[in-house]
This record gives structure tokens, sequence and C-alpha cells, in this order.
């Protein structure tokens, strides 16, 4: 065999391993091959949730070999809206290109009546859920969630409060929280900020009282020591975080905050499928798992047809809550009920025990009547008894009466204001006292105000507490029970 027939055998031969191996190449699917580069924007500041999520996506498609490069961009402004249209008009088209998205994306672009959404792109996938809380300054005058609901009943304008950008989720939950306290909305000081890292950076430092987001984003500065969690707006709470969730505290709020990841428009089925199977292999990495548990995300894939369905029906209900942030609803009685159960469960459990053993008594009365019916001197001894408890209830009655005026005596209350006084005690509203009296709200507000200057106290619950308290010591000296010293 001559050499140049060698050398034309052996050129044959790999011009057919080189078909072969093209051949087994065009076979691969699309989907299952990495791409050189990615980009992924950002359109918010920074340190927030949407920040985290690129992050948490880079780490898993880089280290998967999913990808060769991971490439962030940031375009904050306007809860979102500003990135998504600069995405959908400079990215259409683009297969190597994913926006990062969410619920406060929807709600910013109907409350600023954007000329795009997000169906206006190519929704891929929704990623996880986030679970929100309440936090306060480390050094804030608001110990408890109890705290700040009365505050919140009392004077809710006093309390500044901050969060995600205007309309986003955690508005809609502040306002949800505030119709289950019957607070107009007109009386929220609310500041939106464009990115998580801002939120909690401002509220460590002081500027603000109170803050709702994501509680990914209030971590690192609760792990220092800087902020404080009050609540979880989550109904099963976050097992990481010593503090109740609303459900526990009886507000009800049922929005969670959403994020996902859309493709720019304009795209071929075979780029989508390509972009769809790169993000779903994502969530399957441990890499991408192990970020979701770090950051106390909730793991809600939701990809193809019905993610798309999902922001649709989004835009619908979001629509709605920014509707209802314009409302405000009667007082949930639950609430402060639940907050004065907590406060003054002492009391509660003294008035408990004495319904008890009041039921007992007519129980027993009950009993004796239908087994003892011929034992008429025992019953009339017993009739006699109560009416002679009743006499002394009258007087205990007449007393504390006295002892009320006594008391007005000793604060130096004028007429008006003790008779508005009467009526906190009986519980009305300043809305309803001012309607009795024919006068202002205002007025109303401004005389017990007084009131509660005048008595040394800090509001209508001390009112009520310093009266009760008087009360309990009354009876147990007409009684002659009082404790030993």
């Amino acid at each position: 065999m001559t050499l140049r027939r060698l050398i034309r055998i052996n050129v044959a031969t790999q011009i057919s391993l080189c078909l072969a191996l093209g051949v087994l190449w065009l076979q691969v699917p699309h989907s299952a091959r990495a791409a050189e580069r990615l980009t992924i924007m950002v359109p918010a500041e920074r340190g927030g949730g949407w920040d985290l999520t690129a992050q948490a996506m880079e780490a898993a498609l880089t280290s998967a070999d999913l990808v060769d490069s991971v490439e962030i961009e940031y375009s904050p402004g306007a809860g979102g809206a500003i990135g998504l249209a600069q995405f959908v008009s400079s990215r259409a088209s683009d297969p190597n290109a994913l926006l990062v998205t969410g619920m406060f994306t929807v709600g910013s672009v109907i409350q600023n009546h954007a000329a795009v959404s997000l169906l206006d792109a190519t929704p891929l996938a929704r990623l996880t859920f986030d679970n929100a809380v309440v936090a306060v300054p480390a050094d804030s005058q608001f110990r408890t969630a109890d705290d700040l609901i009365e505050t919140m009943l009392t004077t809710p304008q006093s309390v500044t409060w901050v969060g995600g950008s205007r309309a986003g989720v955690d508005e809609i939950n502040l306002h949800e929280f505030a119709r289950s306290l019957s607070i107009a909305p007109s009386r929220l000081n609310y500041t939106g900020l464009p990115g998580g890292g801002e939120v909690s950076s401002a509220l460590a430092a002081g500027r603000y009282m109170a803050g709702i987001s994501g509680y990914s984003e209030f971590e690192q500065l609760v792990v220092d020591g800087r902020l404080r969690i009050l609540a979880v707006v989550n109904e099963e709470g976050l097992a990481e975080v010593d503090a109740p969730s609303f459900a526990r505290l009886g507000i009800k709020v049922e929005r969670l905050n959403w994020r996902g990841v859309i493709a720019p428009p304009g795209l071929t089925p075979a780029e989508i499928e390509a972009l769809s199977g790169l993000v779903r292999r994502m969530v399957e990495t441990p890499a991408w798992q192990q970020h979701v548990a770090r950051h106390h995300w909730i793991d809600a894939y939701l990809a193809g047809p019905e993610f798309a369905e999902f922001i649709e029906a989004e835009q619908g209900r979001v629509a709605q809550d920014l509707a209802l942030m314009k409302e405000y609803g009667p007082l949930d009685s639950d609430i402060v009920q639940s907050v004065l159960f907590r406060r003054y469960a002492w009391a509660i459990a003294l008035a408990g025990i004495s319904i008890l053993l009041l039921g007992g008594l007519i129980y027993q009365r009950h009993v004796a009547r239908r087994r003892e019916q011929g034992l008429k001197e025992a019953y009339e001894e017993a009739t006699g008894k109560a009416i002679s408890q009743t006499e002394e209830l009258e007087k205990a009655l007449t007393s504390i009466h006295d002892q009320i005026a006594l008391e007005f005596d000793n604060w130096n209350l004028t007429a008006a204001e003790r008779e508005i006084a009467l009526l906190l005690l009986k519980g009305l509203r300043l809305k309803e006292i001012a309607g009795s009296r024919g006068t202002s709200e205002r007025t109303v507000r401004q005389q017990a105000q007084a009131i509660y200057k005048k008595a040394g106290l800090e509001g209508r619950f001390e009112l009520a507490a310093y009266f009760i308290e008087d009360v309990i010591q009354s009876m147990e000296l007409e009684t002659g029970t009082a404790p030993a010293p």
C-alpha cells in the first residue's frame, strides 16, 4: 500500500469521524447545552430581594456549568417599571438576557399607568415567595407587636413606616393591616424606597420607626443587633424568628411577595424553550436550593403558560388591592380583645374565675331546685342570701361611683371633662362622644388628652385599667378578702 493511499484513507477516516460527531451534536437538544454568556437585569438597587435572587441565580447557573458566565446589570426606579421598559425595548429578540421581576412591578405598572407590562415580555418562571416581616430599630420604643398595635390604634400618623416602592406588596400589606384596625388611609405615614437594601439601612439608621419588607432584606442587620423583628406576615411564621405571625395577632394578611424571571419579547419558540429549560435545570440544582433555604424563601416554581396566567390574574388582584388602599373598614374587635388579653391577662383571669364561680353557683341553685323541691325553707334561705348579696352589690356600685367622683375631684376635672371621662370609661369612641355632645371630634380628643394629662395616664386603656384596679381593691375591702400585706 502506497503512502499516498494511506494518507487518503486517514483523511477519509477523520472526515467521517467529524461528520459523526457533528450529527451527534445536532441531535443533542439545544436546551441541554451550556450558554456561553447570560445577562440578568435587576430593576432595582443593589442589596434588595431582586438583587439577592439574581446573585443566587448566578451562583447556581455557573456552579452547575449551565452557563459559562453571568453578568448582572442594574436599572432601578419606579418599582421595576423603568427596568421593565428598558428591558422590553433594548433587549428584544436577545436569547441571552433575563429580567428578575415580581409583584412590586405589577403594582408599579398599574399605579403609574405604564405603557408596558410583564405580559409584553416573555414570562418564563415564578421562582419564590418571600417571608415578609415587620421590623423596628434595636432601640425602638416598641418592644412588642402589641406596643405597635396600641400606638396605631391611638395615633397611627405618629408612626413613620418604610418599605418597598409605592403600590408594592409592602404598602398593600400595611394598608390591609390598617384596615383591620379601622385606620383611615390618610392617617398612614408610609415612605416607599426603591430597594430592600435601602429600606433596611434607613430603618437601622433610625430615620423611620417601623419597616415592612422581606426577612432576607433585614436579616443581616437583625443578626448584627441593629434591627428587631416584631411580627411575621406569613401565617405560618418563621422558625428562625421569635416573633408572632399576623394570624396570631388576629390580623388577616393574605398577600405574599413573589419573584420570578422573564425573557425579552420577540424570541423564537426554540429560544424560549432553551431559556425555560435553563431555568428549570437551575432550580433543580443543590446550589439554588441552598440559596432558597439560606434566604428563608418559599420555593414557588411555576413555569410556562401557567406562569403567564398567574401574572394575568395577579394584575387583576393587585388592581383590586390598590383600590382597597383608599378604603378602611370597621374596627376588628378581635384584635383589640387579643391585645387587651395579652396586656391584662391577670385581670381577665380574675374575671374568668369570678364568672366560673358565679356559673357554678347558678348551676348549684338550678340542681337544688330540681332535686330538693321539698326544701322550701332552704330555698327561701338561699333567696334571702341572694337579696342580701344584691344589696351589697348595689352598695359596692354606689361606692365605686363615689370613688370615681372622688378621683375626678382629685384630678380637678371640669364638668365637661367629667362627662367625657365617664363616656370613655363606658367604651365610647371619640366620634361617638362628639356626636352625643354636639361638638367636634377634635375638641373631644383635646379634652380627652387633658384628662389623661391631669390623671397622669397615657390613654384610654390606662384610664380603664386604673379604675378596674380601684374597683377590685374596693370589692376586696368590702368583702374582707384583701390579701395580707
